[in-house]
């Protein structure tokens, strides 16, 4: 019965460091989005995109990771993105997002105005080398939602 009791109650302290450690982790975490539409006028092309990041600081496995979409209305062409650089900060509320298609066929960089703002408030910069060539790319009231630390 003692052993039963101690194996339980090793169980239930594991079970608990556990779940702690795991909070920890997920406090740490900082998550960054940016979603809105924006213009080129060298490219005289609209475009948009959804793309959701994991701070390089987080104590995770997705940390630095960029996952999203960017389309290109006029082209008709809407890709999965992933990061290509991890996540950079260059400073306090300002992020530098990388971001290119498996095919290489959508290759562009999106940085916000600092500090990010809550609602559509906000600015985008956008150049990309591909599908079009432009880097004067403005989206000017995206979402840049950051959470966490």
């Amino acid at each position: 019965m003692k052993t039963v009791l101690v194996l339980v109650a090793v169980a239930l302290a594991a079970a608990v460091s556990f779940g702690l450690a795991a909070r920890a982790d997920a406090a740490s975490s900082e998550q960054i989005v940016f979603s809105g539409i924006g213009f080129s006028q060298s490219a005289n092309a609209p475009f948009g995109f959804w793309i959701w990041c994991e701070s390089a600081e987080s104590k995770n496995p997705y940390a630095g990771e960029c996952n999203g979409a960017m389309y290109f209305y006029t082209l008709r062409i809407t890709k999965h993105v992933d990061d290509v650089v991890p996540l950079q900060e260059p400073s306090e509320g300002q992020y530098l997002m990388t971001v290119e298609s498996r095919d290489g066929s959508v290759s562009c960089t999106l940085e916000n105005d600092p500090p990010a703002t809550s609602g559509p408030t906000n600015a985008v910069h956008v150049s990309c080398s591909a599908p079009l060539s432009f880097s004067d790319g403005l989206s000017p009231n995206p979402v840049v939602n950051v959470t966490g630390p």
